[in-house]
């Protein structure tokens, strides 16, 4: 039996994709990996990975890294 994915266990599927996402960060950036991690965590997109409701936690670390380059291309224009 598949367990339900609540606000209160969905932070179980979160590590291994940050740790993707911010090896991702941190070779296209050129940033220390510590540097790449914290900045994902400071985005949206890792809010939104984090808020069970989004429903973002069941996609791939691809496409939430994808979200998370629309996003910082967003704020690197504004800037």
């Amino acid at each position: 039996m598949i367990p339900e994915i609540t606000q209160k266990n969905v932070h179980l599927f979160i590590p291994f994709k940050v740790s993707k996402i911010s090896v991702q960060i941190a070779k296209n950036e050129n940033l220390p990996i510590a540097k790449a991690v914290a900045k994902f965590y400071r985005s949206n997109t890792a809010k939104l990975l984090e808020d069970e409701s989004s429903k973002l936690w069941h996609d791939g670390w691809v496409g939430i890294y994808d979200l998370y380059k629309i996003e910082n291309a967003k704020e690197e224009k504004t800037k």
